[in-house]
């Protein structure tokens, strides 16, 4: 039932990002991004309990937060930038919090393709296959970053980047930061994941379609980008959003899809 419902939420998902694709508003994207919230807490907790996906979300959500806060104020490890009035929600600390819940199931997925791709899907993850899953998690949500953040900033203006940056608008010290907070909380979730609480349920056998929803949520984030171009206006930024969106936010997607369907396939070695 669970599974059916993450089910469900990923169709709803796919309708409320598509449609009316020309027209977002910040409703649209807080109620996709509030379904993906609640889709990534009941895989979670299928995955590894609820009280490990209490954690869980509160690392990521606070972790992201209070960097952003930091980052506002202090213009600590993004840069110089700042959230409008009302466009993003209400402000507390110069940050929107409700915004802020995207950093839960953009984190839980990107770190869930680290636990396919990296192994350790059942099974404690520890030493250097811990930090590989951070860098793989930090990697392809920095990616994701790269395809969404011109528009979303530039175009959009759900915040600002004062001095603006090469990249669109955008300073490369934005997504050298998102790569140092992911790898950072990734690695804290890796270990709440380590604990005895959580592996009761992790070490639980599961089919690789139990993992499918995290995956395809994932994409679905990034159709926007992709189709922006297609179906409204192929603009330079919209180009590049597309472009980094259908040709290198997907190598993670693929890469752990590869692995979950194909690590049961026969094996063909020539010795």
């Amino acid at each position: 039932m669970k599974l059916l419902t993450c089910w469900t939420l990923l169709l709803l998902c796919l309708i409320a990002g598509l449609y009316p694709f020309s027209n977002h508003s910040p409703l649209i994207t807080y109620a996709v991004s509030n379904m993906a919230v609640v889709l990534c807490l009941i895989h979670c907790s299928m995955w590894a309990g609820w009280p490990s996906t209490f954690k869980i979300f509160l690392v990521t959500w606070l972790t992201g937060y209070f960097t952003e806060v930091l980052g506002v104020n202090f213009q600590f490890l993004y840069g110089l930038y700042y959230y409008p009035d009302v466009i993003s929600g209400p402000l507390l600390l110069g940050v929107p919090p409700m915004a802020m819940l995207i950093y839960f199931p953009l984190g839980y997925i990107c770190f869930i393709m680290g636990r396919v791709v990296v192994g350790g899907l059942s099974t404690q993850v520890t030493g250097l296959r811990l930090i590989g899953v951070a860098i793989f998690a930090a990697l392809a949500m920095t990616t994701h970053d790269f395809s969404n953040d011109p528009f979303q900033s530039t175009v959009r203006g759900l915040w600002v980047w004062p001095n603006g940056g090469a990249y669109f608008g955008v300073p490369l010290q934005n997504f050298i930061g998102w790569f140092v907070l992911t790898g950072f909380f990734s690695i804290i979730v890796g270990l709440i994941a380590n604990s005895a609480s959580a592996m009761k349920y992790i070490s639980a056998p599961k089919t690789p379609n139990f993992y499918l929803p995290a995956i395809l949520l994932y994409i679905l984030f990034e159709l926007p980008q992709m189709l922006r171009p297609i179906l409204l206006d192929p603009t330079p930024i919209n180009l590049a959003g597309s472009g980094i969106a259908m040709f290198a936010t997907t190598i993670p997607a693929v890469a752990a899809l590869l692995v979950l369907y194909g690590q049961k396939a026969p094996r063909h070695d020539h010795q």
